[in-house]
């Protein structure tokens, strides 16, 4: 640079006797710095939640009803209710002999879950596993028993009934004294079908002798039957829909470098079981009005090439994908960037695997930069 500046000042020492020289016309006032390329950090961004993703407008709107959180944070969807109720005096009034045990029937009994499993399939989850758990409440000082079939069937559509998801046979299952909601069978499924119904055949209750007498509340407690059913939130399809990213607060000043191309690279740093895929991205710039109010606004005289794919992780063991977006400039150079949106197809997952959708799994971009191959260009002294 310092043998630049001489050369400059040389024709102005040697016509120092002409002050009238003009040599403003014959001086290029630019100059091009970082011939091969110049990278510039811009930091870290994340984390990037499922929830915050979830809690956007228009992001997966149809299935927020559906929906909780269980207490490690997964996304499941749950149901349950009481199928049977009835009370310890009115079962011993249809006793014909209490001196001995009573096999007390209680014949058909079936239901539907309120799960809304076709909103979940049109959008391309699956609901994997399922547990589905039978429960009873025995509120004698002796324990009774529960027999009886039980099947598990899926939702009937125009192409095909409804169909027998699981099965299972009780023989005298145990509910112990004093039971609150005790487990008595329970099913799990992994994969298939959601479960849309159950059906209970030849049900009867195994009463001991006595019964009345042993009702602490002299025949006005009940014996119930209930169900209970949850399924975690898988991605079994593509999702029918882009996911947007917001990198904000970039902040990258390349306007004044008359920048033709750049590139953003990043890590990226997810524990999401599924995997994303860049479909576009857009460029936001500030924008200053009249009055000097500041705007973000998007910035299209730019094309972007992008090469991103972002493999799934799960929970507590994110995959590390590499991320580089190239920016080229339209008619001009390219200006300072602000932010980002990066729209992501979302993909679901391959091979093995926790596939449960959890509402804390993190997306991080790592050290990201951006590099600008070819140097940049600055108005000289």
């Amino acid at each position: 640079m310092k043998r630049l500046i001489i050369l400059l000042l040389l024709p102005l020492i040697a016509s120092c006797g002409n002050m009238d020289y003009d040599i403003s016309g014959g001086v290029d006032r630019e100059v091009t710095l970082f011939g091969d390329q110049v990278s510039i950090p811009l930091g870290d961004i994340g984390p990037v939640t499922l929830k915050s993703l979830i809690g956007g407008e228009g992001v997966l709107d149809a299935v927020k009803a559906y929906v909780r959180e269980d207490e490690e944070g997964y996304l499941v969807v749950q149901d349950q209710s009481s199928f049977y109720t009835n009370f310890i005096a009115l079962m011993a009034y249809m006793a014909p002999d209490q001196t001995v045990p009573l096999d007390f029937p209680l014949g058909e009994m079936s239901g539907n879950l309120s799960t809304s499993a076709d909103v979940f399939e049109g959008l391309g989850f699956t609901l994997s596993p399922q547990v589905f758990s039978l429960r009873a409440s025995n509120p004698l000082s002796e324990g009774i028993a529960i027999s009886g079939s039980m099947q598990l069937q899926s939702l009937p559509s125009a192409e095909s009934p409804a169909e027998t998801l699981a099965s299972r046979e009780l023989s005298r299952a145990v509910v112990e004294a004093g039971a609150t909601e005790a487990e008595i069978a329970t099913v799990e499924l992994t994969g298939g079908k959601p479960i849309s119904s159950y059906l209970f055949q030849n049900l009867f209750l195994h009463l001991p002798a006595s019964f009345l007498l042993k009702d602490p509340q002299s025949g006005m407690s009940t014996v119930s039957l209930s169900y209970q059913y949850k399924s975690f939130l898988a991605l079994g399809n593509d999702f029918p829909g882009d996911i947007p990213i917001e990198l904000n607060d970039l902040d990258l000043p390349l306007g004044q470098y008359r920048v033709k191309e750049a590139r953003i690279c990043t890590e990226v740093s997810s524990e999401i079981p599924v995997t994303f895929e860049l479909s576009s991205v857009d460029v936001f710039v500030k924008q200053t009005d009249a009055e000097g109010n500041v705007s973000t606004v998007e910035y299209e005289d730019v094309s972007i090439t992008p090469g991103l794919r972002i493999n799934s992780g799960c929970s507590g063991s994110p995959v590390v994908s590499p991320l580089e977006i190239v920016i080229k400039a339209g008619q001009g150079t390219i200006p300072d960037i602000a932010g980002l949106r990066l729209n992501l197809a979302v993909k679901a997952p391959t091979g093995e695997g926790d596939k449960r959708l959890g509402m804390d799994q993190k997306v991080y971009f790592n050290h990201i930069r951006a590099t600008v191959a070819g140097g940049i260009t600055i108005q000289g002294l």
